[in-house]
């Protein structure tokens, strides 16, 4: 008598399993990183704390609470740290898939400055977006989205054909266009426009292109500067408009000293009375006199307190943190991975030097803020967003050369057993 056949088993759908392991990656955390971003947020609160307590507790503004800003800037800080974490667990190669979402929401975003009730203006600008009880600077989520839909274009389309390069380079000028021509941001319109040409002059690899735009932008600005120098203080600070005052009072400082130059002024007054080791924490005087002390020059408050010694151990802490990402983006197994790495490692970078000319007078005064240190709870949410992805990136890297040992391990042990066999 046949027997029947016993039903065969149905295999598990593997499918979920294999999504969740193509999009999360559980490789250990880079913890070099980590404490280094931990350090200088820490850093910042408290440096925030030393900057502002006196205006938030003189002011209704703060509530009257010297503590204010110190809980505002601790909150982001936590928000942004769980972003960055759980950002790490997500695959970077699954932004890929947005890129072009990404390259029309960085526009979409700086438009809406323009629509009445989303836009928001602070002290004659409109920078802001006000979403419910949201708010933030529409340039932070376009600087996200331009190095995502960069690193996808530039991966996807060789930046080395004319016509792809030519491409690429327009969205960077038009994008950094529009946030100077809609927000009057002209110091985060450098940033992006920084960033963007850095990241296709990585990608690419004939630099004489990248040296005679380089060539050219220096001559203009040289160009620039001397007209105002020619032309001396004593014309009207209204002439050349409000960069061109800013210009001026920058070439001039002691002659702007009752408005333009004012900050630049205390600033270099807060320097000089720092000394080098500084006269400790919370006994800075300027921050009384410097107006937004713990937001764009909140440096000069770190040179006054803790001296030139303290700025140099920050900066150094930025040199390495600049390092760290440097190094993933150089060991990343894919252009897209290094381009998005580069991205970050340029804004930080920019940002960084930026902030520091303007505090030292190197250049004239402009809203750029200390990453990690200034106040400002949506652009330090937005910065651990990025370096979430680049955590990513340093993650599936360890897997790919985890992978690539098992591997090679492997195949060793085949070949000797091979041989072994033979031999016996």
């Amino acid at each position: 008598m046949q027997q029947k056949a016993l039903p065969k088993k149905k295999k598990r759908p593997q499918t979920s399993t294999k999504s969740i392991n193509n999009y999360l990656n559980w490789t250990s955390i880079n913890y070099q990183l980590l404490a280094t971003v931990v350090l200088l947020s820490v850093f910042g609160i408290i440096m925030i704390y030393s900057a502002s307590y006196y205006t938030c507790a003189t002011s209704a503004a703060y509530n009257y609470d010297p503590m204010n800003l110190l809980k505002n800037q601790s909150t982001f800080v936590v928000l942004g740290l769980i972003v960055m974490i759980l950002l790490s667990f997500i695959n970077y190669k699954v932004w890929e898939k947005f890129w072009i979402v990404a390259g029309i929401g960085a526009i979409v975003v700086i438009v809406l400055l323009k629509v009445p009730g989303l836009g928001v203006t602070v002290k004659g600008a409109t920078r802001w977006i006000k979403i419910g009880a949201i708010q933030f600077q529409a340039a932070e989520p376009a600087k996200l989205a331009l190095i995502i839909f960069l690193s996808a274009f530039m991966w996807k389309y060789p930046i080395n054909l004319s016509q792809n390069f030519w491409i690429a380079l327009f969205y960077v000028l038009g994008l950094s266009g529009l946030v100077l021509l809609l927000s009057e941001n002209m110091s985060t319109a450098m940033i992006m426009g920084g960033m963007g040409v850095g990241m296709i002059f990585i990608a690419h690899k004939d630099i004489k292109v990248f040296s005679r735009i380089a060539l050219g932008v220096i001559i203009i600005a040289i160009v620039f500067v001397l007209l105002f120098y020619i032309q001396g203080p004593d014309l009207d600070s209204t002439s050349g408009g409000f960069r061109g005052s800013r210009i001026k009072a920058w070439l001039f400082p002691e002659e702007y000293a009752a408005n333009q130059g004012m900050q630049a002024l205390q600033s270099l007054y807060a320097i000089s009375l720092g000394g080098f080791f500084g006269k400790g924490l919370g006994n800075s005087l300027q921050k009384f006199r410097l107006p937004e002390a713990h937001n764009d020059f909140i440096l000069s408050i770190i040179a006054e307190e803790l001296g030139i010694f303290g700025v140099i151990l920050l900066l150094l802490l930025f040199a390495y943190l600049l390092y760290l990402i440097a190094t993933i983006a150089l060991e990343a197994t894919d252009l897209f991975g290094k381009l998005i790495a580069s991205g970050v490692f340029l804004q930080i970078g920019i940002q960084v030097i930026l902030n520091v000319a303007v505090v030292s007078n190197a250049m004239p005064t402009t809203g750029v803020t200390l990453p990690f240190i200034s106040s400002g709870g949506a652009s330090v949410v937005f910065l651990m967003a990025e370096l979430g992805v680049v955590f990513s990136i340093d993650k599936v890297t360890k897997e790919y050369h985890i992978r690539q040992k098992v591997i090679r391990d492997m195949r060793m042990k085949e070949n000797y057993e091979r041989n072994h066999n033979e031999t016996t």
